[in-house]
């Protein structure tokens, strides 16, 4: 089983409706071989700002694979950051835009520029009010989450950036390092570890040589 991270806005009923039966209907195609971590699960559950933005961050580094909802005409600026930390640790990812809306920006982009060309990233683009209205409800969210499922089975295929354990290791520990705010103690040593060598098992990351127990174990005690 994968986890997916969904990345993108909660902040009203419709977010929070639409990202459910998004994620109902993916887990469903999918033979559920893909589980869904929302964010809206759990955040409102923590006491600071600081707390929702570390136990985000951990959950992405926990994640598989990561859906980021690319709606707007200007991108939600908490997506962005996010995108960039899953980035950093070579996750792959799919860039959903259900928003018939073009962002306006140069070379015919439905977004800033500056989020394109990231590898490991794939697109998937519908327009969500025509499909409702050939559609209806639940069809649009059956063809939006096939789509989906067929680029992350894609992006499986993908050879990772990162290719040895001690550079998967490092990359983990300078984004908690950059972060602060105590994220370090959240997201130990140990349970870096334990991220990296579920996804090592699931071939998210497609190392050179296989690990050994032991040599996870000494990255671990850091």
């Amino acid at each position: 089983m994968y986890n997916i991270y969904f990345a993108g806005d909660l902040f009203d009923q419709k977010h929070i409706t639409g990202n459910f039966l998004l994620a109902k209907q993916i887990e469903k195609i999918s033979n559920y071989q893909y589980k869904c971590l929302l964010p809206q699960d759990w955040e409102g559950n923590e006491k600071t700002a600081v707390d929702i933005r570390n136990r985000d961050i951990q959950s992405i580094m926990k994640a598989d694979l990561i859906l980021f909802n690319f709606d707007g005409v200007d991108l939600d600026s908490g997506t962005i950051v996010e995108f960039m930390i899953a980035k950093m640790l070579d996750i792959p990812a799919v860039l959903l835009r259900t928003d018939f809306r073009n962002g306006g920006y140069l070379f015919g982009d439905d977004w800033n520029l500056m989020v394109n060309g990231f590898p490991r990233c794939s697109i998937v683009k519908h327009s969500a009010i025509m499909m409702y209205n050939s559609l209806g409800l639940e069809e649009t969210h059956k063809t939006i989450a096939q789509s989906v499922v067929d680029e992350f089975k894609k992006l499986e295929q993908e050879k990772s950036l990162l290719n040895s354990y001690d550079e998967i290791f490092s990359a983990y520990q300078h984004v908690i390092k950059m972060c602060g705010s105590n994220l370090e103690k959240l997201v130990h040593p140990k349970l870096v570890s334990e991220f990296i060598n579920s996804k090592i098992k699931k071939n998210i990351y497609k190392i050179n040589n296989l690990v050994t127990d032991s040599k996870i174990c000494a990255q671990s005690e850091r």
